[in-house]
């Protein structure tokens, strides 16, 4: 799969390459300073090419917005012809830049560019761990997927797996509302029990 980063020199742009590089993806980083983003991925290992924005969005299968939230509308719009029926995964975290639990970052992006297939994930994946999908404990990390399309969620989904982490589906767009009041809550946890953006969520489930 052809997987690109909007947003590919930031921290989590970097992990996130990584680690589909090394599951055999091509992956292509996408800057605003194109030389930036070939110099970052030729530090990564595996097929990794960096380009602009818009030649990573135009030559990809599937899109990663990795790009700050208060830039990211912006951004979208401006490619909106090019991710018309691309998957576009939303990492965005809008930390109190629209009214906490009224609507979700991801659904700001996909009312702005509808044409697009959303799926919602990484919300509360430190950068840091992006490398290690099992804790000290061996514990396999959880990553929250949301979309109201079914397809493009899964695929998010078998993405996710393949780097060795578990994915569980959280259902609708709207539900993404809740994963994003999750964050700033998790911050909080992280500094007070100093787990050096090491924790996450678990989901646990009787059977």
């Amino acid at each position: 799969m052809k997987i690109g980063i909007l947003g590919g020199t930031g921290r989590m742009g970097c992990g996130l390459a990584d680690s589909y590089a090394r599951r055999g993806h091509e992956v292509f980083l996408g800057s605003r300073s194109p030389d930036q983003a070939r110099a970052v991925a030729l530090g990564i290992e595996g097929e990794v090419r960096g380009g602009s924005l818009l030649e990573t969005a135009r030559d990809s299968d599937l899109l990663v917005v990795a790009v700050p939230f208060e830039v990211a509308e912006e951004l979208i719009r401006s490619l909106a012809d090019l991710l018309t029926d691309k998957i576009v995964v939303d990492i965005t975290n809008p930390f109190g830049a629209i009214t906490p639990g009224r609507i979700a970052a991801v659904e700001v992006h996909a009312n702005a560019v509808p044409s697009a297939h959303w799926v919602a994930a990484y919300k509360t994946t430190f950068w840091k761990t992006l490398g290690q999908p099992a804790d000290s404990a061996g514990v396999t990390r959880d990553v929250l997927v949301c979309s109201d399309d079914r397809p493009a969620g899964q695929t998010v989904m078998d993405l996710i797996a393949s780097t060795g982490f578990r994915p569980i589906d959280c259902g609708s767009l709207e539900n993404a509302r809740a994963v994003d009041l999750m964050v700033p809550l998790m911050l909080e946890l992280d500094e007070r029990y100093q787990c050096e953006c090491a924790s996450g969520w678990k989901f646990l489930a009787a059977h």
